[in-house]
């Protein structure tokens, strides 16, 4: 077979509709502070520490993210993004299957996520502010959450069906319709005083489902009860807030989420403008969500904030039959505009805030399409994945391909089969893995790919070699410490099953974990030996592999918190979705298993049509 017919087609058919502000304000919406950040800021209510702390330090690790990312789209500006960089710098088998899992399957997902965040900050507040009070509540029930999960898969299909260029169109004025409601939320809390809402909660809770009388006070009790431990926001306590960073990744590890579209940015090669894109989104959400802490502090009570999540997730987790006084989700840009209470403007108020949703609903799909499509054109799906609708330039089939399965998996979330409500960050683990498999790909691309790093934009940015030996022996010394730490817990769990009496469910997947430790162990001990091999040869420590070591340093560590999961000071798990939560390792092994069969399957299937598939894997995607 010629090199010419490779690939499915001699152009993607994928057109650069964006531009890099576009790009911008996707990376903006991908770690979105009114969306992501509420929802997983009100699950951390049985944590001490300081949100403050925990939110800055993940962004502080997430700009070297960004470095990485920036330099590999710049090197590689192709539909695909991590799957084309690992299956063209690591390896073709770990690129798919790190890939499909990470942006296809576990996306699935997040589909629930999505409806949940839909029904908590749009139909339920809107329809109650608008005198609806039982449809409202409604949505709460596993019916209503389905029918919200269902409708979000409506609402992106269209956004992405329309096409690159009427979706940035909808994105831009989301994001700024939805700066004009952040404005005003601000504005309430900034002016508004603490008695006031007191009084206004009290008055106005009934419209929300509430009994009346003192539902503050009653909703500070339910909080305690369900044991509320969430520590101020001052002091900043860094070191007690560090087991707050694994859960806090959930909202801000997103900056890069757009990397697969970069196929279709005008100027995606300019690695400056790709960092300033992704660079911005982080700081200045992060910025917001201190603000924003800080507000809530000031006028609607720190403590109250955390009970009120507190109560809600006991009874939303079924730690208690009793719903928490105020039966809905503590909404914090509605508790702003209890401060007026006129509903035409709080329903005006929670109307623009919804924008920060609807802006930001497309991403469940769009990037994982083009993965999706990437492996089609390289033939490891089938032909009709590839296709693209003429008219607005988008795979419709790879569209497909996410909708329907994530209609599956939202009805056995909302009904909680399977006990899949459990497994929400899981969502967060899988995707991390798959941004692992770019870091290193991006660490180690300068000699690995060394034709394509010499001739891209980043070859000419590098830092001094005494600066390279310096992070290199910190990444080593870290390296080190990782393979303490995840032995120790390894170990301390290993030892403790016979006395729990574990089924053989639960010693499979910690059996699993303790190979998996093993492999981690030697990936990071052959990245290091790898860099000094490097560097000692060229005399030079490239930006991106720098930048790659410190951030693939703190991927370990937060996957080492994940799947050990070590135990907070209440003596429950962190986390629930490691060894101690069976079915969220099984979920997780399903789905890469699943991958490798796809894997191997179409591998075989196109040798037996003559296809050299390793040669494709040997050539940059087509544009």
């Amino acid at each position: 077979m010629s090199d010419v017919s490779l690939f499915v087609r001699k152009a993607s058919g994928l057109v650069r509709a964006w531009s890099v502000f576009d790009a911008f304000i996707y990376s903006t919406f991908s770690i979105n502070l009114i969306t992501l950040g509420l929802f997983i800021f009100s699950y951390c209510y049985y944590f001490g520490g300081s949100l403050i702390s925990g939110v800055v330090i993940g962004a502080i690790f997430t700009i070297f993210e960004v470095i990485v990312y920036a330099s590999l789209i710049s090197a590689m500006p192709r539909a695909g993004g991590d799957y084309v960089w690992q299956s063209r710098i690591l390896n073709r088998a770990i690129g798919f299957i790190l890939a499909v899992t990470g942006w296809w399957f576990i996306l699935w997902l997040w589909t629930p996520l999505y409806g949940q965040m839909l029904t908590y900050e749009v139909y339920t507040p809107l329809l109650a502010i608008a005198g609806f009070k039982d449809a409202a509540l409604w949505f709460l029930t596993n019916t209503g959450q389905f029918v919200g999960m269902a409708s979000v898969c409506l609402i992106v299909f269209i956004y992405i069906a329309i096409g690159m260029k009427w979706y940035a169109r909808i994105q831009k004025f989301c994001f700024w319709g939805g700066l004009v409601g952040l404005a005003i939320v601000f504005g309430l809390l900034l002016f508004g005083n603490h008695d006031t809402f007191v009084a206004n909660y009290n008055s106005m809770a009934p419209m929300f489902g509430a009994q009346g009388g003192d539902v503050y006070a009653a909703t500070m009790q339910a909080g305690a009860d369900a044991g509320t431990v969430a520590g101020p926001l001052f002091p900043l306590a860094i070191g007690a807030s560090m087991l707050l960073v694994p859960m806090l990744t959930f909202f801000n590890l997103w900056p890069n989420w757009g990397s697969t579209l970069y196929g279709e940015v005008r100027g995606a090669s300019d690695y400056k403008r790709n960092f300033m894109g992704m660079f911005m989104a982080i700081v200045v959400t992060t910025v917001g969500a201190v603000i924003f802490f800080l507000l809530i502090g000031k006028t609607i009570g720190w403590d109250f904030y955390n009970n009120s999540n507190g109560a809600f997730w006991n009874w939303g987790f079924g730690y208690t039959t009793t719903p928490p006084p105020l039966p809905i989700w503590p909404y914090p840009a509605l508790f702003a505009t209890f401060l007026v209470k006129s509903p035409a403007i709080m329903f005006i108020v929670v109307l623009l805030m919804s924008l920060w949703w609807f802006g930001w609903s497309g991403t469940l799909f769009l990037s994982s399409t083009r993965v999706i499509f990437a492996a089609a054109i390289d033939r490891m799906l089938p032909e009709w994945v590839s296709k693209i609708e003429p008219r607005t330039k988008t795979p419709l089939f790879a569209l497909l391909l996410m909708v329907i399965p994530a209609l599956i998996i939202s009805y056995l979330y909302a009904f909680k089969i399977f006990n899949f409500n459990t497994l929400a960050l899981d969502a967060t683990v899988v995707i991390a893995i798959t941004f692992f498999g770019s870091t290193v790909a991006g660490i180690i691309m300068p000699w690995r790919a060394k034709d394509v790093f010499d001739g891209s934009p980043i070859a000419k940015y590098k830092v001094p070699i005494w600066l390279g030996w310096i992070v290199t022996i910190a990444y080593g010394l870290f390296s080190i410490y990782l393979i303490y730490i995840s032995f120790k817990y390894g170990w301390s769990v290993l030892s403790g099953l016979s006395a729990v009496a574990a089924g053989g469910t639960t010693w499979f997947v910690v059996l699993m974990l303790a190979i998996l430790t093993i492999i981690n162990a030697v990936i990071l001990i052959w990245i290091f030996f790898h860099v000094v091999k490097g560097i000692t040869a060229s005399q030079a420590m490239p930006v991106i592999t720098l930048a790659g070591l410190i951030f693939l340093g703190f991927l370990d560590w937060l996957l080492v918190m994940w799947f050990w999961d070590p135990q907070t000071a209440d003596g429950i798990a962190s986390y629930a979705i490691g060894w101690s939560n069976v079915n969220s390792m099984i979920f997780m092994l399903i789905n890469y298993i699943v991958a490798a069969a796809i894997y191997f399957g179409f591998s075989a299937y196109r040798r037996r049509q003559g296809i050299q598939i390793e040669k494709v894997y040997k050539e940059i995607p087509v544009e």
